[in-house]
């Protein structure tokens, strides 16, 4: 930073930052830790909230003109930003920035690894290269995905040799897959990114497709992952061999047909990886132009067009407001409304002045990123609850369920003039039974466009010039764009797994998936998926959160194995069932399992809660921190 900029871009820059840690970086400036104990105090975060640390514009004021003579002072003297403090004064630094009194002991390691303040990248395993050597371990990655893509890099750098084998053409999973209009992350983006990535500048709080695209193109390409990837090769099976304890992967590669040997192998498909298509009458009779928004065909032009969109969920959410910007008419077959929750900067970019404070205020990328993340961490346990004996007809699961729900009713109200309109986007399910999606407005105000139909049914049938609902409803498209989801339920799918013994995975998955830790199952021994069955987060973290975890666990055990000089690991039957029925009886208690409540979480056929993790965040960080030997059967 050679000049300071002047007065008024600093005066813009603050006033759109985050005071929290704006405060922390006049700590990281001035090396004077008295602002901790000083009148001014950030309040408890929560979730979507302003980020001005609950204090007035006077306040505010102050720690503003704090900051500018600390950057003065910094300036003037040369003196480098400190960093290193005592453990006891970077937990009160943790507790004050995120409004904390004291910071829970519980929460205190994760977040501090989260922060990562010094740099120091703590989630990383190393392996006593003498054992590696010895070892000879070879490890084979199903696909290059925000998973796949940590993992090769933690792989990479304990020096074990690695393959990864990618469908695509490019890397990034559902990120290079989806690129339908609207496209975007729900998640906050400063913290939809690894813990140890420092560097990365997100141009939006909440990143479009393209920026997603680029974050993973350029973490495979900075961290040379490239060189390990083998592009257009999907694993048709996989098929442990007991004699010899390796994998081996059957593969087809540009047409052709491919075999690969390997002591381990993990599954990084994802659970947002192949499109699911409704099984309908008429659907190969359309005369049309029909296309998942997975497999967006951008060579449509659909200004001026007939448009039909089948489904009402996250995806529909993002993309229904920018169709409805070009098509002639726009027709949405809801089959379940949506709950959503007011987030006014769900499209904002961040502005020049505020990039300026990523770019140059020390530690500012830091902290803004764990504050954004800070307030999604096990905060919603008792709004996810089911309250034994209450009942309001379905409607919410409990007190604090239905206080949530008299929000959110009142806050989608605000936005709908239309009587039948309104009875048409208000669920009648409690909140946070599906995702809750973030909204500034713009999808109940693209409903209300006059070039706009919601249509409050599913569709039934597809004919020769259209769609048909269940209640007879027929609409005329040129285009019919279905936003139908993923097969979440089916995880490894259609790959065909064999394990010890002729075990067949999607026969044991055939009644419900089910994996110790969401990760390994017992019969295929050195065998992991990651993002696997009830390890997504509805109600806490964040997938990326979660995708730590499990590497380290991952690389925790292909540790134990070169340092034991292990040639299998294998997951006990009994450790398994334990964990299963922990499990199971805790996603009884949670807003997903309640009777009201359909969608992808839940498997179809019996209705278990297949995809989402009930655990709060911090247990599963505490259970995945390191592989114990005793859960397994090893040889």
């Amino acid at each position: 930073m050679s000049k300071l900029p002047n007065d008024a871009f600093l005066d813009k820059a603050f006033a759109e930052a985050s005071v929290p840690a704006l405060m922390m970086s006049i700590i990281h400036l001035s090396g004077d830790t008295s602002l901790l104990d000083g009148k001014l105090r950030p309040a408890p975060l929560e979730m979507l909230q302003k980020m001005d640390g609950g204090l007035d514009t006077e306040q505010q004021a102050e720690v503003h003109e704090h900051l500018k003579q600390a950057l003065r002072s910094s300036k003037q003297s040369g003196l480098k930003p400190t960093f290193d403090f005592s453990p006891d004064t970077l937990d009160k630094m943790l507790a004050f920035a995120l409004g904390e009194t004291q910071m829970d002991s519980r929460y205190k390691g994760m977040m501090l690894e989260e922060l990562a303040i010094d740099r120091q990248d703590s989630r990383q395993v190393g392996i006593n290269p003498t054992a590696l050597a010895n070892a000879g371990l070879k490890v084979a990655i199903v696909g290059a995905g925000m998973s796949g893509l940590l993992l090769a890099l933690r792989l990479q750098q304990a020096g074990i040799e690695y393959v990864i084998l990618e469908k695509n053409a490019e890397v990034g999973g559902t990120w290079y897959e989806n690129s339908y209009p609207g496209c975007r992350v729900d998640i906050a983006s400063h913290s939809y990114s690894f813990s140890f990535d420092h560097n990365y500048r997100w141009r939006h709080f909440f990143g479009q497709h393209e920026e997603l695209r680029a974050y993973f193109a350029n973490f495979a390409t900075e961290h040379n992952l490239r060189e390990h990837i083998q592009f257009n090769t999907e694993v048709t099976s996989l098929q442990y061999q007991q004699q010899d304890q390796q994998w081996l992967l059957n593969c087809q590669h540009d047409g052709g047909q491919q075999v690969i040997q390997a002591n381990v192998v993990i599954s990084a498909v994802g659970q947002l990886n192949r499109p699911k298509l409704p099984d309908l009458p008429g659907i190969n009779e359309f005369r049309g132009t029909h296309m998942h928004s997975a497999q967006w065909d951008h060579s449509v032009k659909l200004k001026g067009k007939r448009v039909v969109v089948v489904g009402s969920g996250a995806t529909a959410f993002q993309m229904v407001p920018e169709l409805a910007k070009v098509a002639e008419e726009l027709s949405v077959f809801q089959r379940t409304p949506q709950w959503m929750i007011s987030n006014p900067d769900y499209h904002d970019a961040v502005s020049e002045e505020h990039m300026w404070c990523f770019n140059h205020l020390p530690g500012y990328a830091r902290w803004y990123r764990i504050l954004t993340l800070w307030p999604m961490l096990d905060k919603s346990k008792l709004i996810a609850e089911i309250e034994p004996g209450w009942n309001d007809g379905g409607l919410s699961c409990g007190e604090w369920n239905c206080r949530m729900r008299e929000n959110l009713v009142s806050y989608i109200s605000s936005q709908v003039d239309d009587a039948e309109l309104l009875k048409k986007v208000i669920p009648k399910y409690p909140p946070m039974g599906t995702r809750v999606l973030q909204d500034n407005g713009s999808w109940l105000r693209a409903l209300q466009q006059p070039n706009v139909n919601l249509i409050s049914e599913a569709v039934s049938e597809v004919t020769a010039t259209g769609a048909r609902g269940a209640d007879g409803t027929e609409v005329d498209a040129d285009v019919i764009v279905w936003a139908t989801g993923f097969q979440t339920d089916r995880f490894v799918w259609p790959m065909q797994v064999t394990g010890r013994e002729g075990a067949q995975l999607d026969e044991l998955w055939s009644k419900a998936p089910k994996a110790y830790l969401g990760m390994t199952v017992p019969s295929f021994p050195n065998f992991y998926c990651l993002y696997g069955p009830n390890t997504n987060v509805a109600h806490t973290g964040n997938v990326i959160l979660i995708a730590e975890c499990q590497t380290r666990y991952v690389m925790s055990a292909l540790k134990t194995m070169c340092e034991k000089g292990l040639r299998s690991i294998e997951c006990k039957e009994d450790v398994a069932n334990d964990y299963e029925q922990r499990l199971t009886d805790c996603l009884s208690t949670k807003v997903w399992s309640h009777p009201a409540v359909q969608g992808f979480y839940r498997l179809g056929s019996t209705g278990r809660v297949v995809v989402n993790m009930p655990w709060d965040a911090v247990d599963y960080w505490q259970w995945t921190r390191a592989l114990d030997e005793s859960d397994y059967l090893v040889s």
